[in-house]
């Protein structure tokens, strides 16, 4: 045992005796993968509009309650607003061609109308609400609200369908309550709650930051732990065993599988650690995104529960250890060093393969996942930011993945011994 931890000791001290070499692991490929997820959404804006600034959200004609529902909700602050008369829109738009390139740049506008030029578009629905009081059940509001954008672009379209949901939706349940009068109490039962709740709050903004996270993170954590893996498998055993090092360190007092053992232990630690960094990282991305952009990878509000962070946590080092078997046995089936290379690099694109698939499918992991090696850590780090994981689907991946490392480690070496 003292001379396995004297090995690890050895290995950790020679990645912790060049700065450049410890932010090469533990930081670098965290922050580009970071600045990734970051850069996205502003190079889907670019494509979508050409500029990287998001335009305004143009309001023509906007009532009071609208002005006011803006300025003393959180979540209508996510959006710039720009208030403008209906003249000056009308202005806006007499220039065709000028209108359509602003269009085109993200432009998106949002038209109160009250359907009669007498009535300002709060008068009509409280006039509405009024006839609705006053038992007319057959009341119809002629109050109206548009939303203009270009459809051909796919960052307007959604910023728009966010803009639809998550303020306008809202606002026009808060009408009843303005502007209801006598219909608010007689007409419905409405109650009073607390303005700020921390837990609905939390879960409402967990629901879409972890459906998010769900399709982004795993991926994101697989690629950067292979990374790592093949990086360390390569200069701990392949480039060792090139210079003819590994063979000089075999014919010292410790046995080779103390050596082996201590290189291992050493990966694992270093991977998981970086890994756990990276973890932190996205997490901090998705708090700091307060602007909860609509082409967000990591929306604002991404949260795992104590298990649900127990779970992630432990299948990292599993998975790595699977990762490190399956890299070290690529080394010692293979004799040179281009082919090594070439081949621990091919992995990444499964990887790659697997995190562009999950962005986009929109259905659970089928039960065959489950036994696909490294997939099913995937399937599973998914399932548990939906909080969808079952007890049997962590332990089936848990002990299938250690299982299969040991057992791809015992074999290799046993084999290596044989020469």
């Amino acid at each position: 045992m003292k001379k396995i931890i004297t090995i690890f000791k050895w290995e950790i001290s020679k990645i912790f005796s060049s700065w450049q070499r410890t932010v090469t692991l533990f930081l670098l490929p965290a922050v580009i993968l970071m600045l990734a997820i970051n850069i996205f959404p502003l190079l889907i804006n670019y494509m979508s509009t050409g500029t990287l600034n998001k335009q305004p959200v143009t309001v023509i004609g906007a009532p009071n309650t609208f002005r006011q529902y803006v300025e003393s909700t959180a979540d209508a602050k996510t959006f710039v607003y720009e208030y403008i008369t209906v003249d000056e829109y009308i202005e806006l738009i007499s220039d065709k061609e000028s209108f359509i390139k602003k269009l085109r740049k993200g432009l998106i506008l949002c038209i109160f109308s009250s359907g009669d030029q007498y009535l300002t578009f709060d008068e009509e629905v409280y006039a509405y609400y009024d006839r609705l009081a006053s038992g007319n059940s057959g009341a119809k509001s002629k109050a109206r609200v548009y939303i203009a954008y270009d459809v051909d672009s796919i960052s307007s379209q959604t910023r728009a369908l966010q803009f639809k949901q998550g303020v306008l939706e809202p606002y026009q349940d808060t009408l009843i309550d303005s502007l209801g009068g006598e219909f608010a109490i007689i007409g419905s039962s409405l109650f009073e709650t607390d303005s700020f709740n921390p837990v609905t709050d939390l879960s409402d903004y967990r629901t879409t930051a972890n459906t998010a996270a769900s399709r982004v993170v795993p991926g994101v954590l697989l690629i950067m732990m292979y990374y790592c893996v093949y990086s360390l498998v390569s200069d701990m055993f392949a480039s060792e065993r090139d210079r003819g090092f590994m063979a000089k360190l075999l014919m010292s007092p410790v046995k080779p599988k103390h050596v082996y053992i201590g290189k291992i232990v050493a990966i694992n630690v270093i991977v998981t650690a970086a890994t756990y960094v990276t973890m932190l990282l996205l997490f901090f991305s998705s708090w700091l995104n307060r602007t909860n952009d609509a082409m967000s990878l990591l929306p604002f509000g991404m949260f795992l529960t104590p298990t649900e962070l127990v779970i992630v946590l432990v299948s990292i080092p599993i998975t790595t250890l699977l990762m490190t078997a399956m890299c070290i046995v690529t080394v010692f089936s293979l004799n040179r060093m281009q082919d090594i290379t070439v081949n621990l690099q091919l992995p990444l694109i499964f990887f790659l393969g697997d995190f562009f698939i999950q962005m986009v499918r929109g259905t659970r992991p089928v039960t065959l996942e489950y036994f696909i090696p490294l997939h099913n850590t995937l399937a599973l780090i998914a399932e548990t930011f939906m909080a969808q994981n079952k007890l049997w689907h962590v332990l089936l991946i848990y002990l299938l993945n250690t299982g299969l490392a040991v057992l791809i480690l015992f074999s290799t070496f046993r084999r290596e011994a044989r020469k």
